[in-house]
């Protein structure tokens, strides 16, 4: 671009108006390659055209193979340098799954023995109460029972002063 504006004389152009200018430029211009020449492209037979085309086809293809292998060395280059980090990265995003994992559940754990520790606090009370009524209820039956066994051992011994 910077060649074609000192050469015409051309003052500050934008990339955009010089592509425009040079894509109208080009697309009247045709190459043919059985002559090895440019030409007028409404000069151009049919079949120049054709030609002119598949040739240009042609390079095309040719470019895009070139660029293939290209980019099939640097992505091997690339593979090659980033490899390891690849590798590392897969390792800690693994670990860093199984953190998380391991993160919820522990939150499911502590929420399950927080709602635990709940109902426990809630239940004292009534289990305090009913292990009050199960103490008084065995301490008044003890009573009874050294009551009545006092009372058949004072018999016992009434019956031995008989005999």
């Amino acid at each position: 671009m910077e060649v074609v504006k000192r050469g015409m004389g051309h003052g500050d152009l934008s990339l955009e108006a010089f592509s425009q200018v040079w894509d109208e430029c080009y697309s009247q211009v045709l190459y043919l390659p059985s002559q090895g020449r440019y030409t007028r492209a409404n000069l151009a037979s049919k079949k120049d055209r054709i030609e002119s085309l598949e040739k240009r086809l042609e390079n095309n293809r040719s470019y895009m193979t070139k660029d293939s292998k290209k980019a099939a060395k640097l992505e091997k280059k690339l593979k090659i340098l980033l490899g390891g980090y690849q590798s590392r990265s897969q390792g800690l995003f693994k670990q860093v799954t199984e953190l998380h994992e391991q993160l919820e559940q522990t939150f499911v754990e502590l929420t399950t023995f927080e709602n635990l520790r709940q109902h426990e606090v809630g239940a004292i009370p009534k289990r305090m109460e009913s292990l009050t009524e199960d103490v008084v209820r065995q301490t008044e039956r003890e009573r009874e029972l050294q009551k009545r066994y006092s009372d058949l051992q004072f018999r016992m011994s009434l019956l031995q002063v008989t005999k």
